[in-house]
């Protein structure tokens, strides 16, 4: 495995003279990140505002006196954010293969719009948007075991759309079930989750400055550094073996 120094090298390299590429390809995560940022602050700042106030009083009066019409759209609600949730996903999701593919060429002539919305299409959708859904629904249930065995699964099937992505180019994909693809993840994280959370601790820093830098401005160059540093680290533990021979992959699942 190469170094977190060597991964966060590459790329560097990757992106030396084409940020402005990288930041189209990334604008959805960025801004995202960036209205997140400003409603996080704009939150705390209209807590403090109502903090030793009768403000404070009257909104939380207003808010329960409400709370009945209110839950009437609650489920309307509820399904809105899931399907935002996961069209977002998929938008990250396209990014990463978009990026894992730039890495490896080194070529940049790829359409920043078309990489945003690379899952979307016949090839990947289906298999992405399952996928999605069923790692989710096993994090939320190792979660609800314990939060730490939550998060160390997380790990373990962070890969998994990479995999996907390259056994599906490769036309590997037969007599595969879609567990199978979190099988492999799992397979491919054993002796490496530890290592991924260190390369994701070491961009703290970066992340606290983007925080602070005004408007989330830092995210603009954050993101898609982030992004291409967890491509590379997928790259170098992976080897390209879900791009070789024929089922060579197999042995990871004991078949």
């Amino acid at each position: 495995m190469k170094t977190r120094s060597e991964l966060k090298s590459e790329s560097k390299e990757l992106l030396k003279g084409h940020w402005g590429k990288a930041i189209l390809l990334n604008i959805i995560p960025v801004v995202g990140s960036i209205i997140s940022m400003s409603l996080i602050g704009l939150c705390v700042f209209l807590i403090a505002s109502f903090v030793d106030s009768d403000s404070a009083r009257h909104v939380a009066e207003a808010i329960g006196s409400t709370n009945g019409n209110v839950s009437s759209g609650s489920s309307g609600a509820n399904v809105g954010n899931s399907v935002t949730s996961i069209i977002g996903t998929l938008l990250t999701v396209g990014v990463m293969f978009t990026t894992i593919d730039w890495l490896r060429t080194k070529k940049d002539d790829f359409n920043t719009a078309s990489g945003i919305f690379a899952v979307f299409c016949k090839k990947y959708f289906v298999g992405t948007i399952i996928l999605v859904i069923l790692t989710t629904i096993f994090k939320v249930l190792w979660t609800l075991c314990f939060v730490v065995p939550g998060i160390i699964k997380s790990y373990s099937y962070s890969q998994t759309c990479y995999i996907y992505k390259d056994i599906t180019d490769s036309g590997q994909d037969e007599n595969l079930n879609f567990l199978d693809y979190i099988t492999l993840s799992r397979s491919l994280m054993k002796g490496h989750k530890l290592d991924y959370f260190v390369l994701q601790l070491s961009f703290a820093g970066w992340f606290i400055l983007a925080c602070i830098i005004p408007f989330g401005i830092g995210f603009i160059w954050y993101w898609p550094y982030y992004t291409t540093t967890k491509a590379a680290f997928y790259k170098d533990l992976s080897q390209d073996m879900f791009l070789g021979e024929k089922n060579g992959y197999r042995q990871l699942l004991g078949k």
